[in-house]
C-alpha cells in the first residue's frame, strides 16, 4: 500500500470520491503535489473494476495501464462528432461504431468497467475523449449516460505538456471544437467533472520559489518575479562532475549530443549494458535505453523509484558512476555515505482480461523490458523529464517551443538556488493559455466537496442497488442471440426459436418489472438524509430481492433447458458464447441479491461482488460434442461413416452439414441403405448429395453389412413425405417474386411474409433484392441509412468481396440479410450511371 499523508484533507476527500461514488473528477495539482501517488494508492484501494489508460506507451507503463488507443482500438484519424462525412481523413460516429473491431472479450470488459483512470491526460485531444465515451455508451448499451455509466478520474497538470495537434487536424476539427483540450470535448461541456487541485506541495518547500512557479502558472509573472528568475542566468555553466546538474533542453538531439560527447570525454573502459526484452513490448514504450553505455564517471540519473523499504533512490535522483564490470554498477550520489549497488528492474507491458470464472478484470502481461534503471544525466529534454525531481538543474530553454514547457522546466527543481539559466527566458514563452487559467480555476472548495460526497454517496448507494433489478445486459445478449440464429436458422433445429422466444420474453418481463421497482427505489431514497437509515427502504429491498430471486432463477432454469442443436462448430461455439454470457450475469445477479440482508454495506457487496464464481454451465449446441444424443443400433458403424463425413470436410473445406449432418449419420446407421435410391430416403440427402457423395458412404455401409450380415432396413423408414404443392405451382406457374412484391407493397413486412408464404426471412429478402436492383422497391424501407453508408464504404474498400467478408468487417451489428439488399441497390445505381 502506498505511503500516505493521512493529514491531507483533499487526498482524504478524493479518494472518497473515487471509492464511494459514480463521480467524474478531474484530479490537478502543481508539479510535485502527490498526484502520481494518488493513482497508485487508488489501484492499490479502490474496490471497483478499473482499467488505467494513458496516451503515449511511455507514459502508459509508468502508470501501469495501457495506451488509450490500443484499448479502445480507436483509429489514428480525428474523430468528429457528426454522424457522417465525405472527408476520408476523418473518422466519424457512424464510421467509428461501422469498423469497431471488438472481440468478445473485449466487449466484456467495457461491460464489466466501472472506473477508468485517464492519466496524463493534459496531453489527451478534446475527440479523442468523445470517441472514448462514444464506443463506451455503445458497447454498454448505455446510450444516454456519460462514458456508459463508467466512472473517469482524470489526472494531470494542464500547465504542463499540451495535447500534439497538427495544423491538417485542427483544420478538420476547429468546426467543431473550441480548443484541443480535454476539457474542450462535448462530453466534458455538457457534464463537467468535480475540479479536484492538491495543493500541499512535497517537492518545493521554498516559499518564494513556490511563488515563482504559481506566477508562472497563471499568468501573473511580473517584473519583480521576473528579475528573480533571471538572477540564475549563467550562460557558460555546466557545473562540475560532482555537482549534480543536469542539462534540460528543448530538443531531443541536443541532449543526446551532449551525453555522448561528455561519456566520450571520460578515460576508461566503455561497457555496454543490454535489456532484456522478453515477449510483447514496443520499442516506442522502452521506459530506459536498450543498449545503456557507461564509463566510471558518468553522470547518471535513475529513471524508476527503489522497490525496496530502504528507498535508496527515485526517480530523477542523480548520481555518478563509482565502479562498474559486466554485472555490477555502482552509483554514488551526494549527501549519500555508501553508494548504490544498482539491479536490473522490470517493467512489464499489459493488457487487460476477464477472468471467465470469476469476472474480475485481470493484467495479463504480455512482455517484459529490464535493465539497470539508469540513463546518462549530463542533460535530459524538458518533455522527458516531466514527473522527475532534480536538487539541481540547468535550463536552456530558451527555444520552448510548446505551451507549458518552460513550466514543467522550472517546476522540476527543488529550489531556486538550485536553478540555473542557460538562456533568458521570453516572457511570451510563460504565459498559459487563458482557457487553461479560466478551466483551472472551477476548483472546488473543500467545504462544497464534502457537501458533494455526502450527496453523490447516496447516489452511488441508489446506483448500485437499482443495478441489482437491472436485466438490461442478460436481456441484450439474448436478443442478439436471437438474431443470430434468426440469420443462421437452417444450421439450427427446428424447436430453438420458439424456445429463445419464451426466452426473450421471459426477461422482457421481469425488466418491466424491475423498472417499476427501481422507480420506488428512487421515490423511497429520496424520503430520509441517509439510506441507512430508511427503515421502510430496507423492508421492500429485502422483499423484492427474495421476488427477484426467484424469478431469476427460472429464467436460469429455462435458459439451461436450450434444446440447440447444430452441426456447424462455429455456429454452436458463437451460440454457446452468447448464451453462457446471458447465463452468468443473471447468475451473479442472483448471487449478489442472495448477500443482500437488508441493511447497507457498499465493502460488503463488493467483497461479495469479488467472491462470485462462475456456476457449471452444462449447455453446448454442438451435435458432434458428444454423441449422448444419438440412438444408433450400430456405434462402430457410426463412427465408421463419421471419419468419413469429417475426412470429405477437411478436404474440401466444408461444413459439417453440407456433406452429412448427425442426424443424416444416424439414419444411415440405423437404416442401412444399399443402393443410391435408398440412400435419397435419408434426411439431409437429395439427389444431388446422393450422387456426390453416396458411393463413399454406401460403400463403408454395405462392408459393414457383409461383415455383420446385415441387410437394409430402409423399409422401417418409409419414403421420404414430399413437399406440399404450394397453392403457387397448382396449375399456371406463378412468379414466386412477384407475390412477395405484391404482399410487400400491401404493407407486410418481410418476416410476415415469410411466414404467411412459408419461405425463410432470407428468400424473402433475396426476392426483394432482385426488385431494389431494378429500382422498384427503395432499399431506405429495408435498411437504415446509417447501415446503407456503412456497407457501402465496406464494399468500396473490399471491391469483390464475398458476403462473409463484408459481414467480418462490418460487424455483428449489420446482418447478411441488409448486406445483400444494399449490394443489390449498388448495382442499380451502377447500372443507373
Amino acid at each position: 500500500m502506498q505511503n500516505i499523508d493521512s493529514t491531507n484533507t483533499l487526498f482524504t476527500l478524493a479518494s472518497d470520491l473515487v471509492n464511494h461514488t459514480s463521480k467524474n473528477i478531474f484530479l490537478t495539482g502543481k508539479a510535485g503535489t502527490g498526484k502520481t501517488t494518488f493513482l497508485k494508492y487508488i489501484k492499490e484501494s479502490c474496490p471497483k473494476q478499473m482499467a488505467v489508460v494513458a496516451p503515449t506507451g511511455v507514459a502508459a507503463i509508468n502508470a501501469g495501464g495501457v495506451t488509450i488507443h490500443s484499448f479502445f482500438q480507436l483509429p489514428l484519424s480525428p474523430f468528429i462528432p457528426g454522424g457522417f462525412s465525405q472527408n476520408n481523413e476523418v473518422t466519424t460516429r457512424h464510421t467509428l461504431l461501422s469498423r469497431l473491431r471488438l472481440n468478445s472479450e473485449r466487449r466484456r470488459i467495457f461491460q464489466e468497467l466501472e472506473l477508468l483512470i485517464i492519466d496524463e491526460v493534459s496531453m489527451v485531444r478534446c475527440d479523442v475523449l468523445d470517441a472514448i465515451d462514444l464506443v463506451l455508451r455503445h458497447v454498454r448499451y448505455r446510450h444516454h449516460e456519460r462514458f456508459g455509466g463508467v466512472q473517469v478520474l482524470f489526472i494531470g497538470d494542464m500547465f504542463q505538456l499540451p495535447p500534439v495537434v497538427k495544423d491538417s487536424e485542427w483544420d478538420l476539427l476547429r468546426e467543431f471544437y473550441n480548443g484541443p483540450y480535454f476539457f474542450d470535448s462535448h462530453v466534458i461541456k455538457d457534464d463537467p467533472p468535480v475540479n479536484i487541485e492538491f495543493t500541499t506541495i512535497y517537492r518545493q518547500t521554498q516559499e518564494n520559489f513556490i511563488t515563482l512557479l504559481n506566477k508562472v502558472r497563471n499568468n501573473e509573472m511580473d517584473d519583480e518575479y521576473l528579475r528573480a528568475l533571471h538572477s540564475r542566468y549563467q550562460p557558460g555553466f555546466f557545473g562540475d562532475r560532482s555537482d549534480g546538474y543536469i542539462l534540460l533542453t528543448t530538443h531531443n538531439d541536443k541532449a543526446r549530443e551532449m551525453n555522448t560527447s561528455e561519456l566520450a570525454k571520460l578515460p576508461g573502459r566503455q561497457f555496454t549494458y543490454s535489456a532484456s526484452v522478453d515477449g510483447d513490448f514496443p520499442e516506442t514504450a522502452f521506459p530506459a535505453a536498450h543498449d545503456l553505455q557507461l564509463k566510471i564517471g558518468a553522470r547518471v540519473m535513475f529513471v524508476r523509484n527503489d522497490t525496496e523499504k530502504g528507498r535508496r533512490f527515485f526517480n530523477g535522483k542523480i548520481g555518478a558512476v563509482t565502479d562498474l564490470d559486466e554485472e555490477k554498477i555502482l552509483v554514488q550520489c551526494k549527501d549519500d555515505e555508501e553508494p548504490i549497488e544498482v539491479t536490473r528492474e522490470k517493467w512489464q507491458n499489459i493488457r487487460y482480461t476477464l477472468d471467465k470464472s470469476t469476472r474480475q478484470l485481470d493484467e495479463d502481461v504480455l512482455g517484459s523490458f529490464s535493465q539497470y534503471p539508469l540513463r546518462l544525466a549530463w542533460a535530459i529534454t524538458i518533455h522527458k523529464s516531466q514527473g522527475l525531481t532534480f536538487e539541481r538543474a540547468v535550463i536552456d530553454a530558451g527555444l520552448a517551443f510548446a505551451p507549458g514547457q518552460v513550466y514543467v522546466a522550472l517546476s522540476r527543481c527543488t529550489n531556486l538556488e538550485g536553478l540555473v539559466l542557460h538562456s533568458k527566458i521570453s516572457p511570451s514563452t510563460l504565459s498559459a493559455d487563458k482557457r487553461i487559467v479560466q478551466f483551472t480555476r472551477n476548483v472546488a472548495p473543500v467545504d462544497q466537496l464534502q457537501e458533494q460526497l455526502i450527496e453523490a454517496k447516496k447516489a452511488y448507494q441508489l446506483k448500485v442497488f437499482s443495478s441489482l433489478f437491472d436485466f438490461h445486459k442478460p436481456l441484450n445478449n439474448l436478443r442478439e442471440l436471437h438474431k443470430y440464429v434468426l440469420e443462421h436458422c437452417t444450421s439450427f433445429n427446428d424447436g430453438v426459436i420458439p424456445w429463445l422466444d419464451e426466452l426473450v420474453n421471459k426477461l422482457q418481463s421481469l425488466q418491466a418489472t424491475a423498472e417499476k421497482f427501481r422507480h420506488q427505489l428512487t421515490r423511497l431514497f429520496a424520503l430520509t438524509p441517509k439510506a441507512e437509515d430508511n427503515i421502510e427502504l430496507h423492508e421492500r429491498l429485502k422483499t423484492a430481492a427474495n421476488w427477484f430471486m426467484n424469478e431469476i432463477k427460472g429464467a436460469v432454469e429455462l435458459l439451461l433447458t436450450s434444446p440447440a442443436v447444430t452441426d456447424s462448430s462455429i455456429h454452436a461455439k458463437e451460440y454457446n458464447e452468447m448464451l453462457k454470457e446471458a447465463f452468468v450475469q443473471l447468475t451473479m445477479q442472483n448471487f449478489l441479491l442472495q448477500g443482500f440482508s437488508g441493511k447497507f454495506n457498499m465493502e460488503n457487496f463488493h467483497r461479495r461482488k469479488k467472491n462470485f464464481i462462475t456456476p457449471s454451465f452444462t449447455v453446448n449446441a454442438y451435435a458432434g460434442a458428444s454423441q449422448k444424443k444419438l440412438e444408433v443400433a450400430h456405434p462402430a458403424l457410426f463412427s465408421r461413416l463419421r471419419k468419413l463425413r469429417d475426412t470429405i470436410c477437411a478436404r474440401k473445406n466444408l461444413p459439417i452439414y453440407f456433406v452429412a449432418g448427425s442426424r443424416s449419420l444416424e439414419e444411415m446407421t440405423n437404416y442401412l441403405p444399399q443402393t443410391l435410391d435408398e440412400l435419397e430416403q435419408i434426411s439431409g440427402f437429395g439427389k444431388a448429395k446422393a450422387e456426390t457423395y453416396g458411393d463413399d458412404f454406401l460403400s463403408i455401409i454395405i462392408e459393414y453389412c457383409g461383415e455383420n450380415r446385415l441387410s437394409s432396413n430402409i423399409s422401417a423408414k418409409g419414403r421420404k413425405k414430399k413437399r406440399k404443392e404450394s397453392k403457387e405451382s397448382k396449375g399456371q406457374k406463378v412468379d414466386t417474386k412477384a407475390e412477395t412484391l405484391k404482399l410487400y407493397q400491401q404493407g407486410k413486412t418481410v418476416s410476415e411474409i415469410a411466414k404467411d408464404r412459408n419461405f425463410t426471412v432470407q428468400t424473402i429478402e433475396g426476392h426483394l433484392a432482385h426488385f431494389i436492383e431494378k429500382g422498384i422497391v427503395n432499399v431506405e424501407e429495408l435498411v437504415r441509412r446509417e447501415k446503407i453508408v456503412s456497407i457501402e464504404a465496406i464494399a468500396k474498400e473490399l471491391p469483390g468481396g464475398s458476403l462473409s467478408q463484408l459481414k467480418e468487417k462490418l460487424g455483428p451489428s449489420i446482418t447478411f440479410g441488409e448486406i445483400r439488399l444494399v449490394l443489390a441497390y449498388l448495382r442499380y445505381r451502377k447500372d443507373e450511371s
